[in-house]
């Protein structure tokens, strides 16, 4: 069995609800991805910009996190044949992985947008690297960055972060730090569910302090 660690780059509306379609409240920009065998040894890689069609405007701040370069995005792919790509080069006997439990949830949402079929039609187990971390640490309170993370593992530094195969490549790292008895006790569970009006605001507020927060560590680096 192999283990995919992967992230996404997302975008959302620049005005809120006037312009928000609720049925994708974050449109992804990027997938990366890092895949591992059974002894946590990275053997292939996964990278990928998608093409935006439904919020073609990019916030300013993600796209200076991003460092995207003028036009990098248009010769990104579409996101249905990336998404099937993606989902190919997975593989067929893998668990997902993922820092932070959004990830798999934007990941069916945008498939569900363009009609394609969902990843499962019942509770996907996936490994929550960041949840495992704050248990391995003894803080599970409050949700610890990923370069915090990799600072404090001491973790080489080769990758730039804030992009998807960068974030998924720490990722995997320092899941191969994880003691193996947690990687096997807390497995988390994703099932995609409609979003109210209330839970998509919250997800965007969410985001733009991410983003904030992310920009602001890049700028005292």
């Amino acid at each position: 069995m192999n283990y995919v660690v992967f992230d996404l780059e997302w975008n959302q509306p620049q005005d809120g609800v006037k312009t928000e379609d609720r049925t994708l409240p974050f449109e992804i920009l990027e997938i990366g991805a890092v895949k591992l065998n059974e002894r946590f040894e990275i053997i292939d890689k996964y990278d990928q910009l998608i093409k935006p069609q439904v919020y073609s405007e990019i916030n300013w701040r993600i796209r200076k996190m991003l460092d995207l370069k003028p036009g990098e995005l248009e010769r990104g792919r579409l996101f249905p044949r990336a998404a099937s790509e993606f989902l190919r080069w997975c593989g067929e006997d893998f668990i997902w992985c993922t820092w932070g439990s959004q990830d798999l949830t934007e990941l069916n949402r945008n498939m569900a947008y363009y009609k394609l079929p969902p990843l499962s039609d019942k509770p996907m187990p996936y490994l929550n690297v960041q949840k495992i971390y704050g248990h391995m640490v003894g803080n599970t309170a409050q949700s610890r960055a990923l370069s915090t993370a990799v600072e404090e593992l001491k973790i080489p530094m080769y990758v730039p972060f804030h992009r998807a195969y960068g974030d998924a490549y720490y990722t995997a790292k320092i899941l191969a730090c994880l003691p193996e008895d947690l990687r096997q006790k807390i497995i988390s569970f994703e099932s995609a569910k409609p979003l109210s009006k209330r839970k998509a605001a919250g997800l965007r507020r969410s985001h733009r302090r991410r983003v904030r927060r992310d920009s602001a560590e890049e700028s005292t680096v």
